[in-house]
């Protein structure tokens, strides 16, 4: 699979049609995250018994949807490798002072393989958002 800046929401936007036809919605807002938390708990016992290529579909497919809800909630941005298990995110809080740099699908590898204690997704995109709001604090007082 080869991930681009032109087909990451394409992925990301296939996973929202599978929950929606599960009667489930992803709407890319933070609160999003709980869903995909929930999609997630049905599928772990199936996880469980499934092949690393079906395991590493589900967290391209996942990662994808995670980065996208931090790209447009949190103004992330990717930062694309050959190898999209190896992509990540940059949340700029401002130019000469930094910002935070996530890994979306290391995140999810290690959800499923650990298992959702202290791996949640919701209390994640919280996490990066306390950061990234805090971060940003910090940058905008020193530009004073």
């Amino acid at each position: 699979m080869t991930l681009t800046l032109e087909n990451v929401g394409l992925y990301a936007e296939t996973l929202v049609r599978q929950a929606s036809a599960r009667g489930q919605t992803l709407d890319y807002s933070p609160e999003s995250l709980a869903v995909l938390d929930a999609l997630l708990a049905v599928s772990d016992p199936q996880l469980e018994e499934t092949s690393t290529q079906q395991r590493d579909l589900v967290i391209f497919y996942t990662g994808c949807y995670l980065g996208e809800v931090l790209v447009r909630t949190l103004g992330a941005q990717w930062q694309l490798t050959e190898d999209w298990a190896e992509a990540t995110l940059v949340l700029v809080a401002d130019a000469n002072k930094g910002g935070i740099e996530v890994r979306p699908f290391e995140k999810l590898h290690r959800r499923l393989t650990e298992g959702p204690e202290g791996n949640s997704l919701r209390a994640y995109g919280e996490g990066l958002k306390e950061r990234f709001d805090a971060l940003s604090a910090l940058a905008a007082a020193q530009g004073q």
